[in-house]
């Protein structure tokens, strides 16, 4: 009976509408063609292919940008504006007769007490006004920290680009390692099928002389049939675990891939893999992480404080305005328009805000607390996980090196049930029996090396291993 393991990564294919080799690539091209590629040469792919990783580079990208961002606010900012205005009702403001001189002088005397009030307008039906303003930050505190924490965050997004490569190396591993399993599996179950094949046409020939009975060549022919099935649905799955690996290396499935390795190219020396086993949360992407987010909650805590101080700024204005009653007078720039300008600095100093910085500092400071935390929690998770998972490759070693000394046993055990049954001292059922234990001892070994090499892919993830941080 095949293990479940090997019906796993099927489902997942079919889940992800895999399950078909004739997918349209979509962004059209030919398909890639890539021959024999090593672990190492498959996982390097996927990094540059990722769309996973394309986006983390892509984060960092803006995070460099970003910083630029942060860094244009110390340098001179110089805005320009220009105003043209059609006043075509103009606000009338009333003023008492006695200011406006009678030409005449034949006016009654002005009357203080009870004036009469006029209505006059106070702007002109066309105006304009065009203004220039320099900027520069002299002082503000606040800046340089966020600066600072700009860059920071730069190399956190950088930390992501690492963190998504190894589980990009992990998931490339797996399904690199299946394909391995699953085409030794379907090369065994071949020699199976010959075998049988050999041995059914030996008994029937014996039949067709005689020397053996008709029950005994469809025994094995029943056998024979059934592995020949196991053979042809073994094809398919590893026909998945193809399609999986070319899945998760950023390929198209009409892509055409072959891997060199093999099985007999994988150490699983118990010494070599458990002698040291001390948890080191530092190698860990994800510690590195917590790491640099605690230095920027302490940056922001810096730049809230610094917000305290006054800023400090230069400033230059130049301008001209304009103002007609008719717009050929209005157009007429040279005559009607008149500049002015100004220099100065400005100085801001922060009195009260109600207290919203003394706030965002408390609650900063319970975020950091947070964060240590989860580093104490991230370093109690990785010796748990080390531990445990070194258990679980011992165990699988364990169970792989029985494995392997019984498919050894089964092996013998079918040859000798052969030859007796040649020889005439042995029957068909005994050697029945023995190949399908035999068969049964083969299925066993390859799902338990399987395990065995999933658990030490997750331990070399858990020690911060897995794949080189650069």
């Amino acid at each position: 009976m095949i293990r479940s393991h090997f019906f796993l990564h099927l489902i997942l294919a079919l889940s992800l509408g895999l399950a078909s080799s004739n997918a349209v690539r979509a962004q059209g091209g030919e398909p890639v063609e890539l021959d024999n590629l090593s672990l190492e040469e498959c996982i390097e792919y996927a990094i540059t292919r990722s769309l996973t990783m394309a986006n983390a580079r892509l984060d960092n990208e803006i995070a460099y940008e970003q910083v630029g961002e942060v860094r244009s606010q110390g340098l001179p900012q110089v805005n320009a504006n220009l105003q043209l205005s059609l006043n075509y009702k103009v606000q009338q403001a009333f003023f008492p007769d006695f200011i406006f001189p009678d030409p005449s002088g034949n006016a009654p005397p002005p009357n203080f007490d009870n004036p009469n009030f006029v209505p006059v307008p106070l702007q002109p039906k066309y105006s304009g006004q065009g203004q220039a303003e320099l900027t520069q930050m002299v002082f503000d505190g606040a800046y340089f920290l966020g600066l600072k924490a700009a860059k920071t965050y730069t190399e956190l997004s950088q930390k992501s680009i690492e963190q998504n490569a190894i589980e990009v190396a992990e998931a490339v591993s797996k399904a690199y390692y299946s394909v391995l399993v699953n085409r030794e599996r379907l090369a065994l179950l071949e020699k199976n099928s010959n075998r049988l094949d050999t041995l059914y046409r030996q008994t029937k020939a014996l039949y067709e002389t005689g020397f053996a009975e008709k029950i005994d060549a469809d025994r094995i022919k029943v056998t024979l049939n059934n592995i020949n099935t196991q053979k042809r649905n073994f094809e398919r799955i590893l026909e998945v675990s193809m399609q999986i690996l070319k899945f998760q290396m950023g390929l198209y499935q009409d892509d055409k891939i072959t891997i060199s390795g093999s099985l007999r190219d994988l150490s699983l020396d118990r010494e070599a893999l458990l002698t040291d086993l001390r948890p080191e949360p530092q190698k860990r992407i994800e510690y590195s992480i917590l790491n640099v987010q605690r230095e920027l909650n302490q940056l922001q805590t810096k730049n809230i404080e610094m917000q305290y101080l006054p800023k400090l700024t230069f400033f230059a204005t130049y301008g001209a305005n304009t103002a007609a009653q008719t717009f050929s007078d209005f157009a007429n720039v040279g005559d009607r328009w008149f500049g002015f300008g100004a220099l100065g600095v400005r100085l801001q100093v922060p009195i009260f805000d109600g207290f919203r910085k003394k706030y965002q500092i408390q609650a900063n400071k319970l975020e950091y607390r947070k964060i240590q935390n989860q580093m104490k929690d991230f370093e109690r998770s990785v010796h748990f996980q080390v531990n445990q998972t070194a258990v679980e490759l011992l165990n699988n070693i364990e169970t792989l090196e029985s494995q392997k000394e019984n498919m050894e046993l089964a092996a013998e055990i079918f040859r000798v049930a052969q030859i007796k049954y040649k020889e005439g001292l042995g029957s068909n059922l005994e050697v029945l029996d023995a190949e399908t234990s035999y068969k049964e001892a083969e299925t066993n070994y390859y799902a338990a090396l399987y395990d065995a090499v999933i658990t030490k892919i997750e331990l070399e993830k858990a020690k911060g291993t897995l794949y080189p941080r650069k």
